[in-house]
């Protein structure tokens, strides 16, 4: 009596062995999810896998027939399946997306409205590039003679995207 107590006891203690390296894999590939690097995914595969093969090769579990093995073997690989594909189709896809994507909209710039032939003075030397204040605001321009000075006479003969195309005017 005291043998098959033992014997029993055993085997419940493997049992329980073989669900927590499930349970463990489990987590640890949740965790993937969270720590990239491949590291806690691998893990988590190993551990089920051990799982697995300690469930077909395990003495404690000597009075199970191969067929009772064999049908442990497939529930934990099918239940780990499940869980995974449960977790990562409605858990981390959806309730991480909403807090770790950015969901805030740029409005894009107003394309700026200048009359061709507008005048203006150069803000700051332009190399071509540079600002200049036409009809009363501040542009991003770029010369088409090339370089200007400080203080220049401009006028518009363009409008190109981020910036209006001027030329020298002579005084």
């Amino acid at each position: 009596m005291l043998t098959h107590c033992g014997a029993a006891l055993t085997m419940h203690f493997m049992l329980a062995s073989i669900a927590i390296l499930t349970l463990f894999g489990i987590l640890l590939i949740m965790l993937e999810t969270f720590v990239p690097g491949w590291v806690a995914g691998i893990l988590g595969v190993i551990s089920i896998l051990t799982a697995v093969a300690v469930a077909l090769t395990a003495d404690e579990l000597a009075g199970w027939t191969y067929g009772g093995r064999l049908t442990l073997a497939l529930f934990i690989l099918v239940f780990s399946s499940v869980i995974l594909i449960v977790w990562l189709r409605w858990f981390a896809v959806k309730a991480f997306r909403r807090r770790l994507t950015l969901t805030a909209s740029i409005a894009s710039p107003q394309p700026s409205v200048v009359a061709l032939g507008s005048q203006g003075v150069a803000l700051t030397e332009l190399r071509p590039l540079g600002r200049a204040d036409i009809a009363g605001k501040h542009y991003e321009v770029r010369c088409q003679d090339g370089m200007a000075a400080a203080g220049s006479r401009l006028e518009v003969i363009a409008s190109e995207p981020g910036n209006l195309l001027v030329r020298l005017v002579s005084v």
